[in-house]
């Protein structure tokens, strides 16, 4: 039987000093942890962070990779404080808990924006694939129907940038998709012609864009002079690059292909490089 870990051995991290790691962790060699309720996890909850509830947590804390440091949270810092030590007493050293939890947490979150559960977690790796497509494929109509509504021509290079980017996440995953149904095909002894990307592309819906939110209410609002302007439209692709950051980093894991994988979590440390990019043009705003 494992000792009883001390709360004073647990390592503290206030909420800048998490960003900070973070924000400087392109490899991801750092996870993110949430222990709350999944009600309150898809209320809201940190860009990237993986939800299980302190309750499951001594049957599953094995899904935590002990190579990585771990950096748990709640609403408060109580239960992750509880679940740090857990995670200790399994034997996993590198764990961090959040002061204060996402109450005193004043950067960005990701919340809920769709009723429609896109990805529940018991996809295979094709349909995550379809969905990852479909919300580029969104973005990608987002950013250039967005180019053509702002009137400052920064804001329309920042989003013309972002539709190149976009569309080359795009073509990455359907090389990957392509190359599944191609293996899938030859193992069947089918010889059906594959898809081309623009077929690929004609049938898949552009409701939504990543982070699951529908495209046209975000284009009405930056279409609507009375309540945007072009500081407030680049915020918004801000925070759909946040959610397609969250996506890619919680659904590489469920993908049962190691390439499929490898792909999801580079798109996420992408995505990083598009939250970067509309960073900078903003900061240089305010």
């Amino acid at each position: 039987m494992r000792p009883n870990c001390s709360t004073n051995k647990i390592k503290r991290l206030t909420p800048r000093e998490a960003k900070k790691i973070l924000d400087n962790d392109p490899e991801g060699t750092f996870q993110l942890l949430d222990v709350r309720q999944p009600r309150e996890y898809e209320s809201e909850h940190i860009p990237g962070a993986k939800l299980i509830p302190l309750g499951e947590l001594e049957h599953r804390y094995k899904e935590l990779d002990n190579n990585q440091g771990i950096i748990s949270y709640c609403r408060t810092g109580h239960r992750s404080m509880a679940a740090s030590t857990i995670l200790r007493n399994h034997g996993l050293e590198n764990v961090y808990n959040l002061n204060g939890g996402i109450r005193a947490w004043n950067y960005e979150i990701v919340k809920e924006t769709t009723n429609d559960k896109l990805i529940t977690g018991g996809e295979e790796t094709f349909d995550i694939l379809i969905v990852a497509l479909m919300l580029e494929k969104g973005a990608l109509e987002f950013y250039t129907k967005a180019q053509k509504l702002v009137k400052d021509e920064n804001a329309a290079q920042v989003f013309r940038r972002l539709v190149a980017m976009e569309d080359t996440h795009l073509q990455r995953l359907y090389v990957r998709y392509n190359q599944l149904l191609r293996e899938t095909k030859s193992l069947l002894g089918a010889a059906d012609e594959l898809p081309s990307l623009n077929q690929l592309k004609d049938e898949l819906s552009t409701t939504y864009m990543e982070g699951g939110t529908k495209i046209n209410g975000e284009l009405a609002k930056i279409g609507d002079p009375a309540v945007m302007d072009d500081l407030e439209a680049l915020k918004i692709g801000l925070e759909k690059e946040y959610a397609a950051y969250d996506f890619y980093t919680r659904v590489a894991d469920t993908a049962d292909d190691a390439k499929t994988r490898n792909l999801l979590h580079k798109l996420a440390g992408e995505e990083k490089g598009h939250i970067n990019l509309l960073l900078q043009e903003i900061t240089g705003r305010d």
